[in-house]
């Protein structure tokens, strides 16, 4: 009985360091749009959190100030209709009006996962290029990172179809 035990502590200790390891390192997932609006219109929407929900079709609630250190409260679509799915409270970390968002979520004491999402805005002679990215890091990332190569490109391209909608409404 003592070496199973033995056998099985040295087991998940090596799976443990496994995944400190795979998991130091970010993994990112990024999409692109162009927008015909200029970027102050669409940062306008992007900077307004409390309206989040009413044009995004992957958020269920959204609140908060578009603020350096702010903390928001953000949650997701369920995965059935009229249900509400993931909450979670980031930061925001950068802030540069009308240029970039970014934000940073701690699940699980920063460990087991972060996740921050960035959205940039680029002036162009039509409009405004997003990029909408994120990036994931902790020791669940080799757990997950199938996951978020199917599912949050689908979800960001999702937000960015709807933001473009109502920037370029009344364009």
């Amino acid at each position: 009985m003592k070496k199973l035990i033995l056998f099985l502590l040295v087991l998940f200790s090596a799976a443990g360091m496994y995944l400190w390891d795979k998991g130091k390192d970010f993994h990112e997932v990024r999409t692109e749009m162009d927008i015909a609006a200029p970027p102050e219109k669409v940062w306008a929407i992007l900077a307004d959190i409390n309206s989040w929900q009413e044009w995004s079709p992957i958020i269920n609630h959204s609140s908060g100030d578009a603020s350096l250190g702010s903390t928001l409260s953000i949650i997701m679509i369920g995965e059935k209709e009229y249900q509400s799915g993931p909450e979670y409270n980031p930061i925001i970390t950068h802030l540069e009006a009308p240029k970039s968002l970014h934000w940073r979520a701690v699940m699980m004491m920063g460990v087991g996962l972060t996740n921050d999402k960035i959205i940039e805005l680029e002036a162009t002679p039509a409009g405004t290029h997003v990029v909408h990215k994120e990036l994931f890091k902790g020791m669940l990332l080799p757990m997950f990172r199938g996951t978020f190569d199917r599912n949050v490109p689908l979800m960001l391209n999702a937000m960015n179809e709807a933001l473009k909608l109502r920037a370029e409404k009344d364009e």
